[in-house]
This record gives structure tokens, sequence and C-alpha cells, in this order.
């Protein structure tokens, strides 16, 4: 029984697609009642590579054939490792959920997913922490006071970071309502924004706005992308 590793599913194309090479072997399409899907037959999930050098770039090969059909039709892309056992699994399968993915189909024709990250800036200059104890009792006080203040400036800073930052998520948010917040990491702050295809030269200007208006984060605008997160 031959297995279908698949890639992304999308609306039954009207003219040929320009396909690339798989992670092992030849792309194919499977088309069912308006409804397709990308796959690679012959290539199950155990077979996927599991040293983390190759794992790495069949993941990387993964994310550049859903990227290279993404830019010619809209389409709903799926993670790495999702295979079907047979093509009447993802006939069935298609069948199941066709007006659910038809409908998200339609809901994402010439949008595209953009991240915006941000990462946390120091202090200019850097807060440095106060000299050491001298033996004398006055320089003792004047340590101790030093040391007060750093800590109180540090703090005044991470307050004001902390407002900045949700400050841009409220403007992010009116402007543009269809986003995803990702979990918070200590470093890093990420928003990911879907836009009609039009408005990337206004996503791109809104963007130097922010990023001039930020004074305590680095900002990064990522590459136009699948609705990855939207799904």
């Amino acid at each position: 029984m031959t297995q279908m590793y698949t890639y992304a599913f999308f609306k039954t194309p009207i003219s040929p697609l320009k396909l690339s090479s798989g992670i092992r072997g030849c792309l194919e399409i499977i088309n069912f009642q308006g409804l397709s899907a990308l796959v690679e037959t012959d290539l199950k999930a155990q077979d996927l590579p599991d040293t983390d050098e190759q794992l790495i770039q069949a993941i990387l090969i993964h994310d550049q054939i859903i990227r290279s059909v993404f830019e010619q039709t809209t389409l709903l892309p799926l993670r790495f490792g999702i295979c079907f056992p047979s093509d009447i699994a993802l006939s069935e399968h298609l069948a199941l959920h066709q007006q659910d993915y038809l409908q998200k189909l339609e809901q994402f024709q010439h949008k595209t997913e953009y991240c915006l990250q941000g990462i946390p800036l120091e202090p200019t200059p850097v807060l440095t922490q106060p000299n050491s104890i001298n033996s004398s009792p006055q320089r003792g006080r004047d340590y101790f006071l030093s040391k007060k203040q750093f800590h109180q400036r540090q703090l005044e800073y991470q307050q004001q970071q902390a407002q900045e930052w949700q400050e841009l998520v409220g403007t992010i948010s009116q402007t543009y309502p269809e986003n995803r917040f990702a979990d918070s990491q200590p470093n890093r702050e990420r928003i990911y924004i879907l836009i009609d295809q039009t408005q990337t030269l206004q996503l791109q200007d809104q963007f130097n706005q922010w990023q001039s208006q930020s004074h305590h984060w680095q900002l990064s605008l990522g590459d136009a992308l699948p609705p990855y997160h939207f799904l």
C-alpha cells in the first residue's frame, strides 16, 4: 500500500504548478472534487531522517516546497511529518473535511502571514552594579545607596519596556485584527499578522514607524509566509 507524505492542501489548480523535488523523491498532486493535496509517495514518517543534521535539512526542504507552491496558489500548509497510509485514506480525509478546507482557502485567498519579532534592548548606557563596599562607613553607606538606585533604575527601565510593548500590541491589534501572539519568551516576543498581499507596502511603512517609536525594543519583520499560525 502506497503511503502519502503530505505537504499542503489547495484548490485544484486550473493550470499546472511548477513542482520541485521532494525530501527524497518526486512530488505529485492528488485531486478530489475541487480540492488537491501535494504529496510525496512512498515516503513514510518512520523513514524520515533521525539524525539532527539530516532532520533539520528535511524540515527545511519541507518548508521550501510549501513556500514555492504558496507563491503560485493559496494553500493550507501542513506541519512536517504528516503521512496518510494510502491514497484511499487521503481521499477519505479530503472528503470528510472538504467544505471546511475550501472555506479556509477562500478565507486565506490572496493573504499572507508576517512575523513581527521584538528583542528587548539593554539600557543605554548599560546600568552597572556599584563597586564593592569600602572599609569606610561613609563609603559603605554610599555603596548601599548606589545599589538601591541601580535596582530602582533597572526596575523603571523594565516597566517602561513592558509598557512600550503593550502599547505596540494595542496598536497592531487595532490596525491588523487578524493576528496571533506567540507565548512570551525571556528574550523575545512574537506577533503573527495576516494581511492581504496588497497591504505589504503599508505594513512595511508602519513597521518602520513602529521601530522609530520603540526605544526599548529591536523589532524585525519576517518574510511573507503561508498562514502557518492561522489554521
